[in-house]
C-alpha cells in the first residue's frame, strides 16, 4: 500500500515526525495486527484472540485499542488477569512505499546507552546503498533495516542501529520556512 502524499500511510501516525503505530482499531487493521490475551489467574484459562478487523465491523474503529482490550476484562473482586499482547502486524512497511517524497527522509541512530549520534538519509540513497551492497532493495523492511547495517557508530563504536521514517507535514509553516531542512530539527528520540 503506497502512503498519499496528504499523510502517513494507513496503520501510521506522525505527531512528533516520527512515524509511529497508530493506537485506533481501525489503525491496528490497516497494519493487520491482532490483539492476544491469556488470563494469568490462577484457575482460570480463558484466552482471547481480538480481530480489528471484526470490531471495526461492529463499528470500534475509532477508539483506542487500550480501551476496548479493558472492555474485555474480568469483573472478579480480586482483578482481572488478563495479559494483552499486540502481534506482530502482518502489514510491513517497506522502503519503496516512501521513494519520491520530498517530506520523508530515514534516519537511522544509534540506540546504545546515551549515545545520540544519527544520520539522515534519502529514502532513495539508502535503496541505492543497500542495493550496491546486496544486502537489499525497495521492498525491504523498515524495522529490520537498522539490523542490517554493520558498521559501528563513530561516537560510541557499538553497532545498534534503529531505523525511522521521519515524516514532515507539509501544510505547516515549518515546512514552508524550511523545507528539507526541517528534519535537521526533529530531535532523535
Amino acid at each position: 500500500m503506497k502512503a498519499t502524499s496528504d499523510g502517513p500511510p494507513a496503520g501510521w501516525v506522525s505527531i512528533t515526525g516520527v512515524l509511529a503505530p497508530g493506537v485506533s482499531v481501525a489503525a491496528y487493521a490497516a497494519r493487520q495486527q491482532p490483539v492476544k490475551a491469556v488470563c494469568r489467574t490462577k484457575g482460570c484459562y480463558r484466552r482471547l484472540d481480538l480481530d480489528p478487523t471484526e470490531l471495526c465491523g461492529e463499528r470500534l474503529g475509532p477508539f483506542p485499542m487500550e480501551k476496548i482490550k479493558r472492555l474485555y476484562e474480568c469483573r472478579r473482586w480480586n482483578g482481572c488477569g488478563l495479559d494483552f499482547h499486540d502481534e506482530p502486524a502482518q502489514r510491513k512497511l517497506r522502503l519503496e512505499e516512501f521513494t519520491g517524497r520530498p517530506n520523508v527522509r530515514l534516519r537511522l541512530r544509534c540506540r546504545s546507552g546515551s549515545c545520540k549520534f544519527f544520520r539522515v538519509w534519502l529514502v532513495e540513497e539508502m535503496i541505492e546503498a543497500l542495493r550496491k551492497r546486496k544486502a537489499g532493495s525497495g521492498a525491504t523492511e523498515i524495522e529490520g533495516l537498522g539490523k542490517m547495517m554493520t558498521t559501528a557508530c563513530p561516537l560510541c563504536k557499538k553497532v545498534n542501529w534503529l531505523a525511522e521514517i521521519l515524516w514532515a507535514n507539509m501544510n505547516t509553516v515549518g515546512w514552508k520556512q524550511l523545507g528539507e531542512r526541517s528534519f535537521n530539527h526533529m530531535e532523535p528520540g
